[in-house]
């Protein structure tokens, strides 16, 4: 039975078929046991990850009206989205199997920012896309095609000081899920990285609220071993961290080394070479990369300059060969300089020529 190009004077009685079909697998008494399996994109400290939710509402169960994530360290960071843009998905898997009709395909529903400011944002997810002979399935059980409709409301929430973030799906009745369901609905909820794990590291707890239609409560707990911060962004050579590089960074570490003066707080960005150790080689590189007539470009491979070169573990690259001058050099100056700057990795003297 082809239920796509089913007659019109045929429709009644096949609606009529597959719901009594339908109806023969559905228990009599019905209950909310839905189940859920949370993922991460990356599980690292400080960093904002994606995370998506399978979830299985079985047939003869309840269905949904509401669903809430809380995240009990972290936080939702909003920068950067605006309104209209997609900021996440749902995806339906729907097999519906009786001794007549198989009706088999996807509802897709993108998930649109509606509002947004810096610790709330509101969404809305549309249904944009059926697959199958899905629309042509939910015409026969008396629903109508619910492409361009709205299947969810959305709310985003930050809470305050790491300490988490809510996340709140109410159902907008455009799909069959309101009252006992006469098949399966599993479902893919997934977003765009909006989380950002906590710098802290430590466990990180997820709890899942459902509510059926009739205001049954199912909660599900979920822990998430988060690795520890890869450590704070720095400036290479930076060694005074005033968030400039000159030659002030200079005095400090030879200052520092020799005078009697305090450590810098931050030893990567003393470490200007990035050899490993820090010493005189450092303040040297640093001058020599302050240097007018050592001036290094991005193009050059030289990553202390421009100033703000954040990286962690960034390494400063600077060969003679590739530097530009916009005035003549002193050749002997060049000869000297050359002698204190470390060969970069996988170099050779030769190569600075």
């Amino acid at each position: 039975m082809n239920i796509e190009h089913s007659p019109s004077n045929t429709t009644i009685l096949g609606r009529r078929v597959l719901l009594a079909l339908l109806a023969i697998a559905t228990p009599c008494s019905a209950q909310f046991d839905p189940s859920v399996t949370t993922s991460f994109d990356n599980l690292q400290g400080g960093f904002a990850s994606g995370f998506s939710q399978d979830v299985l509402f079985p047939e003869g169960s309840e269905g949904p009206t509401s669903l809430v994530i809380q995240f009990d360290r972290g936080s939702f960071d909003f920068t950067g989205f605006v309104p209209s843009q997609q900021v996440g998905a749902v995806v339906f898997d729907i097999l519906i199997q009786t001794p007549v009709v198989i009706v088999a395909g996807q509802i897709i529903a993108e998930v649109q920012i509606s509002t947004v400011s810096s610790d709330t944002m509101s969404a809305i997810a549309m249904v944009t896309e059926i697959t199958g002979n899905v629309a042509a399935g939910l015409a026969l059980l008396g629903f109508p095609n619910p492409t361009g409709q709205v299947a969810f409301d959305v709310l985003f929430t930050d809470l305050p000081d790491d300490t988490g973030g809510i996340m709140s799906v109410t159902d907008a009745g455009s799909l069959p899920l309101t009252g006992i369901l006469d098949f399966d609905v599993p479902l893919i909820w997934t977003t765009e990285p909006i989380f950002r794990h906590s710098p802290t590291g430590e466990d990180l707890g997820v709890n899942t609220i459902f509510t059926s239609t009739t205001g049954a409560v199912v909660s599900f707990d979920e822990l998430f071993p988060v690795a520890d911060s890869l450590g704070p962004e720095f400036q290479r050579g930076d060694c005074n961290t005033d968030g400039s590089f000159n030659i002030a960074d200079a005095i400090f570490s030879l200052d520092s080394l020799f005078g009697g003066g305090v450590d810098g707080s931050c030893g990567d960005a003393c470490d200007s070479n990035d050899d490993g150790s820090i010493n005189i080689a450092d303040a040297i590189f640093t001058l020599a990369a302050l240097s007018p007539s050592l001036h290094c470009s991005v193009e050059a491979r030289c990553q202390i300059l421009p100033p703000l070169a954040h990286a962690v573990g960034m390494k400063p690259i600077m060969t003679l060969s590739s530097a530009r001058s916009t005035t003549p050099a002193d050749p002997e100056t060049i000869t000297s300089a050359s002698r204190h700057i470390p060969v970069p990795d996988g170099e050779s003297g030769a190569d600075r020529k």
